[in-house]
């Protein structure tokens, strides 16, 4: 780095005796940029100084409240299918013993609602053998769609139906059908 001083010489005594000062100056770009750079950085400590007092004086003039919150999660609708009211003995099977043509069949189901929200329920069939069954049988049940709350139970008695219709008996007959099976579906929705 080249630097030089008024005079062509490296250093410079001031001719003011009184001050003697030594200069030293320097024609390279980054003592140029230097040069540029520090009024840059005096306002920008003038900006920073001025936010840290301008917050603190809004803090003289302003004031914080703390709100506290407090929810509920609502977790997805589930239920649990008891065979008693105490809700001890939970159901995974019906078995419905001997169905003759004509005939219905029920069984007393206690549902609890084991979320944390209101649930409703619906009731289907599915899986049905021997195929087309269902076609002559039918599951009903007396649910009158109140939703349930958590932790509260509904008795249910669900009713299978068997058609006394002749097309039945040909059924029956033609496919040697001697015993049947299907699954139960209870929904839970909100």
């Amino acid at each position: 780095m080249s630097k030089n001083l008024k005079n062509g010489s490296a250093l410079s005594k001031s001719k003011k005796p009184a001050q003697e000062r030594w200069q030293l100056v320097s024609d390279s770009p980054s003592s140029l940029l230097h040069d540029m750079l520090k009024p840059l950085l005096v306002i920008a400590i003038v900006i920073v100084l001025f936010l840290f007092v301008s917050e603190g004086l809004l803090g003289l003039f302003s004031s914080v409240r703390l709100i506290g919150t407090r929810g509920n999660i609502k977790s997805p609708p589930y239920i649990a299918i008891y065979q008693n009211s105490n809700c001890t003995s939970p159901v995974s099977y019906i078995d419905w013993g001997s169905v003759e043509q004509g005939m219905a069949r029920n069984t007393t189901l206690y549902i609890r609602n084991e979320g944390n929200g209101k649930t409703s329920l619906s009731l289907d069939t599915t899986n049905w053998q021997p195929a087309n069954i269902s076609n002559y049988m039918n599951l009903t049940w007396n649910y009158n769609g109140e939703a349930l709350f958590p932790s509260e139970t509904v008795q249910v008695t669900l009713t299978l139906s068997s058609s006394s219709s002749p097309d039945f008996t040909e059924y029956l007959i033609a496919y040697d059908v001697t015993e049947f099976s299907f699954d139960i579906i209870i929904n839970a929705f909100s």
